[in-house]
């Protein structure tokens, strides 16, 4: 009859190509609202991870501070000399970067008052950390999936 019975698919996560489309939101919210907007009209915060994107975002948005999809656990700060690098997880694999990529603010991150574990973009594209209750702006991507078959 012409249609396909698919029996087991997956569907993977953004990859680079086609390359990530990015959309600024000028409303303001906290991190874990702007997540969930972001999850309900794309696909959730946005993910970098190589200077390209942040230069592709750059070229198309104007904004002086806006969340990213990058957080931290709170437990896994350590008492000095700042935090476990492999701490900060992408909001939308629940993993570190692939690539190893960052852009932190030189100062940063620095955990201020024990209440930093969310990142918000900055000028030129740094991050900071910052507590997640703030509200601000926030930057969203949409991922085309891919449809793989499994056999």
């Amino acid at each position: 009859n012409g249609r396909i019975l698919l029996s087991r698919f997956s569907l993977c996560s953004c990859s680079k190509f086609p390359p990530r489309k990015y959309y600024y939101v000028d409303k303001k919210m906290s991190w874990n609202d702007a997540q969930q907007y972001c999850r309900e009209k794309y696909t959730d915060l946005a993910t970098f991870e190589n200077m390209d994107d942040i230069s592709r975002l750059n070229s198309t948005f104007s904004y002086d501070w806006a969340w990213i999809g990058l957080q931290d656990d709170p437990k896994s700060w350590k008492n000095t000399l700042g935090n476990d690098t492999n701490s900060w997880r992408w909001a939308v694999t629940g993993e570190t970067s692939k690539t190893v990529y960052n852009n932190w603010y030189y100062t940063n991150p620095d955990n201020y008052d024990g209440n930093e574990t969310c990142v918000i973009m900055g000028l030129e594209g740094k991050w900071y950390d910052k507590n997640c209750g703030a509200s601000t702006t926030f930057i969203c991507r949409l991922c085309q999936f891919e449809l793989i078959l499994l056999s």
